[in-house]
């Protein structure tokens, strides 16, 4: 079937013009609804036009909503079925593409190198290409400080004004009173809509992972972690797995709840005027997170790793026998000192590794954390920190080798790679990960977990490694702790 030539300003009607405009003013006046109303009733009168698949393609991206973005890659896909060289729904879909997560959307974003390339064969050196090329960096090159995420923010805003307040009700009515003082502030809309919406009924409830978000993801995980325990020591196995997927319902009503206040605050800030300067923000930026939410973290990240390990171990028949593994730490690694243990270790402090241990319920767990608290960043974030266990590790499949990723996607970090190094000589499996929070620049940490039929373990090294010095350090992590795997 022949396809449709591409029109111009000459060939469209005056009508389809018309139409495009309409399409065109609604989107720039942030009326998403309205614009993809307008492109879709434009395109079933007028027919195949790519800037209107274009405009729809965007005004549903711009929503922010997994459903929005799939249906998104549906109309950029029709687009380029009626025209396939067009530049703008090329860049368009690329984009969309790049944005993808890997793991939830593997195709979408491995479909992204190949959009680009076409890109830049069709046209090299223009603007698309460049934008594609070289996309929107976290941090300016005028400022060293990565810039925050909106949902970061968004939390940070909310636990300030309710901590600042007596009550929701007074907190949601201050932030809106600020909010129409500065009409210009999409932060400032933003906390007014999420504080308005917390106030319907029923909502409240989901303020218990804002104000302690750490201590709220040790708790779902906790639960988490029992029903996958009864699910695999009794008969309950539906309610158990029912339970497990309810305790993750708090956190997609949040994300919701979340999503359409940035959303209703996007649509109310006001234009600023034309060559106005950006106003400055009323509120401070928020402040890193400190040790105590690392530790936090850590232990609820560990309480992951061990609630999809101990069914495993619960469910499985063993063979016969499994190494016998002591533990023992190097006193440096990667050249950090080691500055608290548990089991302890004489002459080294506990404290901060017994934060880590006191959610495991397993035989022969350890700890060891490595850094400089003498630094001035010492004290906020330790260098390195290796975790696991020993015992009848037997049986257990490759895939718990994600639970440390699993821990990471119910925090505000974000994971930019993941790969699979071979063991090495201890045998078993080996999975590494590099992720970043919202102050960092991507891939700043990496995380590596082993599995062999006697222990179980990761490394976190807060550092950005290539692939294979971060399997390198995780092997050599691995042999310096295990020692005498006498076979029971």
């Amino acid at each position: 079937m022949a396809q449709p030539s591409e029109p111009d300003a000459e060939q469209r009607s005056p009508e389809a013009a018309a139409a495009l405009e309409a399409v065109r003013e609604a989107f720039a006046a942030k009326r998403r609804g309205e614009a993809r109303e307008r492109a879709t009733a434009a395109l079933a009168e007028y027919g195949h036009d790519p800037e209107l698949y274009a405009l729809l393609g965007r005004a549903h991206v711009a929503e922010d909503e997994d459903d929005h973005d799939d249906e998104a890659e549906r109309v950029y896909r029709r687009g380029l079925d009626a025209f396939p060289d067009n530049l703008i729904l090329l860049a368009a879909y690329a984009e969309l593409c790049q944005a993808a997560d890997g793991l939830e959307r593997p195709g979408r974003a491995a479909r992204a190198a190949q959009l680009v390339a076409r890109v830049e064969e069709l046209a090299p050196g223009s603007p698309e290409a460049q934008r594609l090329r070289d996309p929107a960096p976290l941090w300016t090159a005028q400022s060293a400080t990565p810039q925050l995420s909106l949902a970061h923010t968004q939390r940070h805003d909310v636990r300030q004004a309710l901590a600042a307040a007596p009550g929701l009700a007074e907190a949601a009515r201050l932030a809106e009173e600020e909010a129409g003082k500065h009409p210009y502030s999409l932060r400032l809309a933003i906390r007014a809509e999420t504080l308005t919406a917390f106030t319907r009924p029923a909502r409240p409830l989901l303020l218990w992972l804002i104000r302690a978000p750490y201590l709220s993801v040790l708790a779902v995980l906790a639960v988490g972690a029992l029903t996958l325990l009864l699910d695999a020591s009794a008969r309950w196995s539906v309610w158990a797995a029912a339970g497990a997927v309810l305790a993750l319902v708090p956190y997609r009503l949040l994300t919701v709840l979340e999503s359409g206040a940035r959303i209703r605050a996007v649509d109310r800030v006001l234009p600023l005027p034309k060559s106005a300067p950006e106003p400055a923000s009323p509120l401070p930026p928020p402040p890193p997170p400190g040790l105590r939410d690392f530790a936090v973290l850590g232990a609820a990240l560990t309480l992951a790793v061990f609630a999809l390990v101990s069914p495993v171990a619960l469910r499985s028949t063993p063979p016969k026998d499994y190494p016998r593994y002591t533990v023992t730490p190097p006193l440096v690694f990667r050249g950090l000192q080691l500055i608290s243990a548990m089991p302890t270790v004489e002459g080294v402090d506990s404290d901060y590794a017994s934060l880590w241990t006191q959610t495991m319920d397993a035989e022969g767990t350890f700890t060891y954390v490595y850094g400089d608290f003498s630094s001035p960043s010492g004290e906020d974030d330790p260098g390195a920190v290796i975790v696991g266990a020993t015992g009848d590790f037997r049986g257990t499949p490759d895939t718990f080798l994600k639970g440390y990723e699993l821990g990471l996607s119910e925090s505000d970090s974000t994971i930019n790679e993941i790969w699979q190094p071979d063991p090495g000589s201890g045998g078993g499996g080996l999975r590494c990960v590099s992720y970043a929070d919202d102050t960092e620049a991507p891939g700043a940490r990496v995380a590596c977990s082993w599995v062999d039929d006697g222990s179980y373990g990761t490394v976190v090294m807060n550092e950005r490694l290539d692939h294979d010095t971060a399997a390198d350090a995780a092997r050599t992590a691995r042999d310096a702790v295990l020692h005498d795997g006498v076979r029971a």
